[in-house]
């Protein structure tokens, strides 16, 4: 029932339909939010009552009646995306020079925020560069693919939710440090000897 109704959040990752819709559930998935990192059990919403079979509580009654009163429009869907791009996407956003950025503080950037948004350092070679600069562009056209029409899509493992305009702003956001310190890039595509 968890699948029919919510087919992103407990659907199957990697059997998914010409729309992008999970066509098989994942039992697992419902258990991990019941007994995962963030268990409802232990925020006394559900007790169980036998192997793998859980009730809810009182509060847990309370709190169903409270969500049902949201719109379900407000809320965003679970991300059809590999965790470990979604892991990649975050960091991309949790990095000094994606935050920088944000706040509109340009001028404080360094080359070495720079790297750390890469995932490179300035004594990396020309093949690393390369490498890295491909992944993170594949990634995020990827992203935005992953995303289609939907405004907003929450990752699976975490409260954070994206938009198309947020994988855009990442985008810019390299092409920006690209620009920015390009005679710094310049002298890494340099480095094409091998150690």
């Amino acid at each position: 029932m968890a699948w029919h109704r919510f087919p992103h959040a407990f659907g199957l990752s990697g059997h998914m339909d010409q729309h992008g819709t999970p066509m098989y559930p994942d039992s697992n998935r419902v258990y991990m939010e019941i007994m995962g990192s963030k268990p409802l059990r232990k925020q006394g919403l559900l007790r169980k009552v036998g192997s793998k079979l859980y009730a809810l509580t009182d509060a847990g009654r309370q709190r169903a009646a409270m969500v049902s009163e949201t719109p379900q429009e407000t809320l965003p869907e679970k991300w059809s995306l590999a965790r470990e791009k979604i892991d990649q996407i975050r960091r991309l956003f949790d990095s000094r020079a994606a935050a920088k950025l944000r706040e509109g503080q340009p001028e404080e950037l360094s080359f070495f925020d720079a790297c750390g948004f890469w995932g490179i350092n300035p004594r990396s070679r020309a093949k690393d560069l390369w490498s890295r600069f491909a992944h993170i562009e594949a990634l995020l056209d990827a992203a935005i693919e992953s995303l289609g029409d939907r405004d907003r899509a929450a990752s699976r493992h975490g409260s954070s939710s994206y938009g198309v305009e947020d994988i855009r702003t990442l985008r810019r956001t390299h092409d920006f440090l690209c620009d920015r310190y390009s005679r710094e890039i310049a002298v890494i595509k340099a480095r094409t000897d091998e150690r």
